[in-house]
């Protein structure tokens, strides 16, 4: 019950949707009393005062295919059942009618598997200064070139759903936003204000935020710390020997220790290497986007290829400043052994005594 409730008052904030057509309905009454003729003039009356919802749309694209087919006019038909599934290729057509009806959906079909269907793809937003600029999209592939305008309707930061309408140039279509988040939806148009195809919705809209920055470590480089000066040693009193022999010792740590971090620098450079590369390719997408100097497949294979250099670059980084980090701790655990001293003192008659720092 609460679900119907959130979609009808999502379908109640857009009243443009939906709207019955009168010429629409008159039509389906004459295709079932089999008077195709009049059904066609009503059905281009619907078609010439356009703005149907993609439902309506669809019913009337389908209904102008059986009409054109039983009037024997099967290369018009099949033009038309090639529009249904191009916008909507899961609809089912074949079988659904007999008679002359059937050679061309069944032609329409075999050209739906070659083309493929209308579909749209979001591109990553343009983003500066930890808020998200732009909004946009492509059309990935549109074998009829239906696709003609755009209605992006935009909740930033929280607030209420805007509409704002556009155009598709070149395939694809873009909107200047200013917020931390944004939440979008489009509806896709033809010529006649016909909806043609949604890309998201208002239950289920694209979420855009700016991403993190990329992770640079800083090292701090310790200060030497200068070592405690050796204590003058006080010969004792009739000392049958002195020796003061100082024995330093280095770790093995360090030497491990220069190797990681040598490691966890090439990790680094690497990692800003593919970041400079993510930021020039998303700078390099949005002036082909809006130029138009590149075809809406190629944007949208660009868009994937800087997706994963970004992931690399904060990989690369991450990495490296963790090895950076784990070379400094075992440089300092690695430090010199003390200087050990021995000094030997007479006791007595035929008695030594042993005494120092070890």
């Amino acid at each position: 019950m609460l679900r119907a409730l959130l979609i009808i008052a999502v379908l109640g904030a857009f009243p443009a949707a939906a709207q019955k057509n009168p010429d629409l309905e008159k039509a389906q009454l004459l295709l079932a009393q089999k008077k195709y003729p009049d059904a066609i003039k009503a059905l281009e009356a619907a078609e010439k005062k356009g703005g149907m919802d993609r439902d309506s749309y669809l019913t009337l694209l389908e209904s102008k295919g059986l009409a054109y087919a039983s009037t024997n006019k099967l290369d018009k038909a099949e033009e038309y059942f090639r529009s249904v599934l191009c916008l909507d290729p899961r609809r089912e057509l074949a079988g659904k009618y007999a008679g002359p009806v059937g050679k061309p959906i069944a032609a329409a079909v075999e050209w739906a598997k070659q083309n493929g269907g209308l579909e749209l793809v979001a591109l990553d937003p343009g983003v500066a200064d930890g808020r998200v600029k732009q909004i946009s999209f492509a059309v990935k592939n549109d074998p009829l070139k239906l696709v003609k305008a755009v209605k992006f309707y935009v909740k930033q930061d929280g607030g209420a759903w805007k509409p704002t309408s556009g155009t598709v140039t070149n395939g694809a279509a873009s909107l200047d936003v200013d917020a931390v988040a944004i939440e979008w939806w489009a509806e896709t148009q033809d010529l006649s204000n016909n909806q043609v195809a949604f890309l998201a919705s208002a239950l289920r809209p694209v979420k855009n935020v700016p991403p993190p920055p990329p992770v640079v470590a800083a090292v701090e480089k310790k200060a030497d710390v200068p070592k405690d000066e050796p204590k003058p040693e006080v010969t004792p009193k009739q000392p049958v020997a002195s020796v003061t022999e100082p024995v330093s010792s280095s770790s093995s740590l360090r030497t491990v220790s220069y190797v990681v971090a040598g490691a966890g620098l090439a990790a680094i450079g690497v990692g800003a290497y593919f970041g400079l590369t993510y930021n020039s390719e998303r700078t390099a997408i949005k002036e082909a986007l809006m130029n138009g100097s590149s075809t809406q497949a190629a944007l949208y294979e660009r868009d994937q290829a800087a997706i994963r250099s970004g992931v690399l670059a904060n990989g690369f980084l991450i990495g490296g400043a963790a090895l950076v980090a784990g070379g400094a701790v075992m440089w300092l655990l690695g430090g010199d052994a003390s200087t050990q001293t021995a000094v030997i003192t007479p006791l007595g008659p035929g008695g030594l005594g042993v005494s120092g720092t070890f």
